[in-house]
């Protein structure tokens, strides 16, 4: 009897069960965790035996006393779906609104991606709605309710970039090395903007490369003022120095200079917090120093009669029309020749190129212009001319493929040892009258008879230039030489430290195979760390250095795209945003950014 009563009161939560009987006598059932009649919807507050039979007896007793059996049992199962039916409407509202939200956080993502105003929600949301009212009349006001406005786009857009960095803070957090470039530009405004990149290395040798912040510096961008834009960024994310290993930037006098520049800063701070000075190398550009190799080869003569010559047909509107129409009539299989821009590191070859192809059609209008051209029948200037774009081409081919977001430096350094082969090749090549790799040198062989025989001392100076500002690299040549072939290095070569382990490495068959099979990054992540530690640890630091700026520069793109003069008045925090979502590679939680916000479907 007593297990009877017992089990009569089990109640929910403490391993107990509300007993089904009662629901069939009293009409009593529980939704939520609460005790509820479902004659006129009361919740009880204690479940037991008692309050539902008194609750039963006092309000429901004369009316419903009648039913009995499947009558009984039929009623109390009609009255749970009512119930269930009421409940759910709201449940259905409430998930409704998430779905808006989420569906306007997902728009301002691809708004903020595009560079695209915040103001452009309202304009996606009347497309939306001509849409759905040509195909899903029915749905139409639903999609109506999108918030999608431009405060509210401003509000997902930061909350996105919220999130992006709460995820970059984990990964740097957790991070075994990591290093950063930074490059400064200024807005539309004439702000000087900072921006600073992170590339960090974990444990498992998964690399993550992102955009850690803006600064924007409203004084002078000194080498203190760089330094303490760079400081305030990291100090977001609670980096430990220690674990930085590199600094690549641009190479300006702020930036590397040793007395007040960065590098002097960069010093300077890691004194104070107890790390060594020379902890932390500076880099300069990859990609800056070879754009600056090219100018060693100055041939003024061309570059200013050819800009001259340009900037006359682009420079004035009536002349650029005139030119595009005189194209346009012999049937000229360009349309137009391009600007020069010296910040643009490929335009000098491609204006020299057009140039070329164009040059008949440049001269005859020059002439008819009245402008000066004989510098057309001047061997010495064309023979000039056709080295100088030839041997551009091949500086832009070298340009194009240390451009990318992915390339760590020892995948840039390769490239530099080949492009100075080549030029080794090119000078014998020229000494013995072979023009097999100068194609405009060949067609202005045979139409003006030129003679190429002498550009080798040319060569041999862009050789030295590159041997000269490509010193710092050249000292870790064999490291990085290790890296891309760890086989095929010689144990000399390389560091004390090191050498130990790399025999045991050259004698492994194993690892051979496995290096073969696999890219880099898995193949150091899959080396034993107690019989390899110092080789993972060399590795983990050379995957996260940045050989250039060219993130920095990419992004810089997408700034002036989005901080232009009809958004001048873009704030800085917003601008920060923007350039995070536009730049990431991680993926924004949507899911946890809804849950944190109060849903308020558009009106």
């Amino acid at each position: 009897m007593f297990k009877t009563l017992a089990k009569k009161r089990k109640i929910d939560g403490e391993n107990r069960q509300f007993n089904d009987e009662w629901a069939f006598r009293y009409f009593m059932d529980t939704f939520n965790g609460k005790l509820v009649c479902l004659l006129c919807r009361e919740s009880l507050s204690v479940m037991k035996e008692f309050n539902c039979k008194r609750h039963y007896e006092t309000k429901h007793a004369a009316v419903y006393n009648e039913l009995n059996g499947d009558l009984r049992r039929k009623k109390i199962e009609q009255l749970k779906k009512t119930l269930s039916v009421e409940q759910s409407f709201f449940t259905r509202k409430s998930q409704e609104t998430k779905c808006l939200t989420r569906a306007s956080c997902k728009v301002a993502q691809i708004i903020a991606k595009s560079s695209r105003p915040f103001t452009d929600g309202d304009f996606v949301r009347e497309c939306l709605q001509s849409i759905c009212t040509e195909i899903c009349p029915e749905n139409a006001s639903l999609f109506s309710k999108v918030p999608l406005s431009r405060m509210t786009i401003q509000r997902r857009v930061e909350d996105l970039a919220k999130d992006v960095t709460e995820q970059l803070h984990d990964r740097l957090a957790s991070c075994t090395y990591f290093s950063v470039a930074l490059d400064e530009s200024t807005d539309i405004i004439d702000t000087a903007q900072l921006l600073v990149y992170v590339r960090a290395v974990n444990g498992n040798f998964k690399v993550t490369q992102e955009l850690a912040g803006l600064a924007s510096l409203h004084e002078r961008a000194t080498g203190l003022n760089i330094f303490k834009g760079m400081k305030s960024v990291l100090d977001g994310f609670n980096v430990q120095w220690s674990k930085m290993c590199s600094v690549t930037t641009d190479g300006a006098p702020a930036m590397v200079g040793t007395d007040t520049g960065l590098a002097a800063q960069v010093k300077l701070h890691l004194n104070e917090i107890g790390l060594r000075g020379d902890a932390v190398n500076m880099y300069h550009c990859i990609i800056h120093q070879e754009a600056l190799c090219s100018r060693v080869m100055k041939f003024d003569n061309i570059m200013k009669y050819v800009f001259t010559a340009v900037n006359f047909i682009r420079s004035r509107g009536l002349n650029h029309r005139q030119f595009r129409s005189f194209l346009e009539e012999i049937q000229s299989d360009y349309q137009d020749v391009p600007y020069h821009t010296d910040v643009r590191w490929l335009s000098r070859g491609n204006v020299l190129k057009r140039f070329v192809e164009l040059r008949s059609e440049i001269r005859q209008f020059l002439t008819e212009k009245g402008k000066e051209t004989d510098v057309f029948d001047d061997k010495t200037w064309l023979s000039d001319l056709a080295f100088l774009t030839d041997i551009t081409g091949h500086l832009n081919t070298l340009n194009q493929r240390l451009q990318g977001p992915d390339h760590f430096i020892f995948d840039m350094f390769q490239e530099l040892q080949a492009f100075q082969l080549k030029l080794q090749l090119f000078q014998s090549h020229l000494q013995s009258g072979n023009l097999i790799h100068f194609e405009t040198c060949q067609l202005f062989q045979r139409e003006y008879q030129c003679d190429f025989s002498g550009y080798r001392e040319s060569c041999e100076t862009l050789q030295k230039e590159f041997n000269n500002r490509f010193q710092s690299f050249n000292g870790k040549k064999e490291l990085f030489n290790f890296m891309r072939d760890p086989f095929s290095c010689t144990v000399e070569a390389i560091p004390d430290e090191y050498q130990l382990e790399v025999i045991d490495l050259h004698c492994s068959a194993e690892l051979k195979v496995a290096f073969k099979e696999n890219n880099i990054l898995t193949f150091f992540n899959n080396l034993c760390p107690d019989k390899y530690g110092k080789i993972k640890d060399l590795a983990l630091k050379l995957f996260s250095l940045f050989g250039s700026t060219y993130l920095c520069e990419q992004t810089f793109s997408i700034m002036n795209l989005s901080k232009n003069k009809l958004r001048s008045n873009l704030t800085d925090s917003n601008l920060s945003s923007i350039l995070k979502i536009a730049t990431t590679e991680l993926q924004p939680n949507i899911d946890k950014v809804v849950q944190n916000i109060q849903s308020q479907p558009s009106h």
